[in-house]
């Protein structure tokens, strides 16, 4: 059985890949630099806001797009891809159907660690979708 969270990363990963973007689902793939630039979808945390009677349940969802590239500018090298990602998801809010509406609520900038040409860009979408009482 795929929940609403799953068919909603799916689409967003479609949208992203649609677009040229180089998605991927494994979190280690932001560190391995043979990709970049590279998006990597983490699904966060979803809340719940029930509406008693109507038999539905409203959810809230975080994902994150992180996003790492290489550049002489390390923080601004994610700029061009995470650019062509917004332009993506903002194309189709409820992605295909799979939500009600989707927009972004914080973009956190950093370079790695390990490899000071690249930088990595967190950029959280919030995700809203519905689904009937009792289903995920």
């Amino acid at each position: 059985m795929t929940t609403k969270a799953q068919s909603i990363i799916t689409a967003m990963a479609s949208a992203l890949a649609g677009a040229g973007l180089n998605v991927r689902d494994d979190t280690d793939a932001i560190f391995n630099f043979e990709n970049y630039p590279v998006i990597v979808l983490d699904c966060g945390d979803e809340v719940s806001s029930p509406v008693v009677g109507l038999g539905y349940v409203y959810w809230n969802l975080t994902v994150t797009l992180q996003i790492g590239a290489e550049g002489a500018a390390p923080k601004m090298a994610p700029e061009p891809t995470r650019a062509t990602a917004h332009t993506a998801l903002y194309a189709d809010r409820t992605l295909g159907g799979a939500a009600i509406d989707l927009s972004i609520t914080q973009v956190t900038r950093g370079i790695d660690q390990e490899n000071p040409a690249a930088g990595i860009t967190l950029a959280t979408y919030l995700v809203k979708y519905r689904a009937l009482e009792g289903t995920i």
